[in-house]
């Protein structure tokens, strides 16, 4: 089977034509063009130069991205184009498989992918067998999230992190001693010269080769947009504030509308304590949240997160929490606990992304029926 393979998602435009997972020849090319400008005749330069056309190919494989979204859909298009034209079967991989495709040890695998303000994509796969399988789809999220979640969901094993891991080492070496950072190195497979850090386009074809031998075409070839969470989205476009929690914020404060644990009386003892920091999470100058710590020594217990009724789900608990460990951080805090209703899933899972784990239970301790989860960091 010969396959073409389209490379558009970052700065360097590539192709590569392979006979099944056997490199045919590759070109790159980084020279200051757009993608629109580039491709094409790339693509043609490489059928002369193998001495083939388009009639000649099998398959066609295009990076589906994260990535440039004008690159991506450059490639896409083209694909689409060829294949409704000529009726020639595609696949399309996603950058972060591509990445992957790189390691050829047997293992945990996470790709990651810078997205700017400290925010990445990244998804998680495992090589066994000489069979790459996804354990975590791919998403956004910021490079703290993915880490403490990595570390907590998969803690007794060893991953080796690809891509833009220069950006985050010490943040990944910190995270975890099981993580392992992949340098950016040339490397051999098959005899052809691989960046270990960078997309390359013989590997994505032999992911596309794989994926159509498993799952035979791609239907609908779409890019893959991955959103930042809404909660940085929001917190981008200035609609959300966090804040110092002040007394002067309770004046209008419906309590009511948070939950049946605090009342005002409680929330200001709490503020005016010298031991307590509480932060605030505001719409139009209007308290939407609140979360609050009491420090001793060098121990911090979570008192809670509270978010009004109307605004939950909208990521304003990752805000909040997030605010939490930056001043525990600031305050050389080593430890950090905090208790939880078991049936609060969502927020057990918040607290399990941020690296939280269970360290104990207190039996009905909520309604006498309910346990409480004791979490520790």
């Amino acid at each position: 089977m010969k396959i073409l393979s389209i490379e558009t998602s970052n700065k360097i435009c590539s192709v590569a034509i392979l006979e099944d997972k056997n490199l045919i020849k590759k070109i790159e090319l980084n020279n200051g063009l757009t993608h629109s400008e580039t491709l094409m005749p790339l693509i043609k330069q490489i059928l002369e130069e193998t001495k083939l056309s388009l009639s000649n190919i099998d398959l066609l494989v295009c990076d589906i991205g994260p990535g440039s979204f004008t690159g991506i859909r450059i490639g896409i298009a083209t694909v689409k184009a060829f294949t409704d034209s000529l009726n020639i079967p595609s696949v399309g991989i996603s950058s972060l498989e591509g990445l992957a495709y790189n390691i050829k040890n047997e293992g945990l695998i996470c790709s990651l992918i810078d997205c700017k303000n400290n925010n990445c994509y990244y998804s998680l796969y495992e090589l066994k067998n000489n069979t790459y399988t996804l354990l975590e789809e791919p998403k956004a999220d910021s490079v703290e999230i993915c880490l403490n979640y990595l570390n907590y969901k998969y803690s007794n094993s060893v991953i080796t992190f690809n891509g833009d891991v220069s950006l985050y080492k010490e943040l990944i070496e910190n995270t975890s001693k099981n993580f392992i950072l992949l340098e950016s190195t040339n490397t051999q497979f098959n005899n052809v010269k691989i960046n270990s850090n960078n997309i390359d386009v013989y590997n994505l074809g032999i992911a596309g080769f794989n994926k159509f031998n498993k799952n035979g075409k791609d239907e609908n070839l779409l890019p893959l947009y991955l959103k930042k969470p809404q909660a940085q989205r929001q917190l981008e476009e200035k609609s959300i504030s966090i804040e110092t929690m002040q007394t002067s914020d309770l004046d209008h404060l419906d309590i009511s509308k948070f939950d049946d644990f605090w009342n005002i009386d409680i929330l200001k003892d709490e503020l005016k304590s010298q031991n307590s920091e509480f932060v605030c999470a505001k719409i139009e100058n209007k308290v939407v949240g609140f979360a609050g710590i009491k420090i001793v020594l060098d121990t911090a217990d979570i008192m809670n997160i509270a978010v009004k009724e109307d605004y939950r789900r909208q990521g304003i608990a990752t805000l909040l929490l997030n605010n939490i460990l930056d001043i525990c951080n600031e305050k050389n805090i080593k430890t950090i606990n905090l208790e939880v209703n078991e049936e609060n899933f969502s927020a057990i899972r918040l607290y399990q992304k941020f690296g939280f784990k269970e360290n104990g239970r207190r039996k009905k301790y909520y309604d006498n029926k309910f346990d409480a989860i004791l979490m520790g960091r």
